[in-house]
């Protein structure tokens, strides 16, 4: 009998554990640090000036078209990371 007590004891502990971790994941989804919003901003700046000198010096097409796909990716989370922090 004690040893049933004591696994309800675990699961029970478990239960909540885990439900205590679904709303804290739940709660912080959108939050953004200012870190986070620099470093997209960062990263976003130096893809348009590496697109700029990749499109002057005729480089490869396909790394200007990756270039150009990455930025948007960036710009498009860095937006949406803007929306979400207001």
């Amino acid at each position: 009998m004690p040893e049933a007590l004591a696994v309800l004891l675990v699961l029970a502990v478990c239960v909540f554990v885990y439900v205590a971790a679904s709303i804290q994941t739940r709660n912080s989804g959108g939050a953004h640090s200012a870190a986070d919003v620099e470093r997209l901003r960062l990263h976003e700046a130096w893809l348009r000036e590496r697109l700029l000198r990749a499109e002057r010096e005729n480089w490869d097409n396909d790394m200007i078209a990756s270039l150009a796909t990455e930025l948007r990716a960036t710009s498009l989370e860095l937006d949406r990371v803007r929306v979400h922090s207001r």
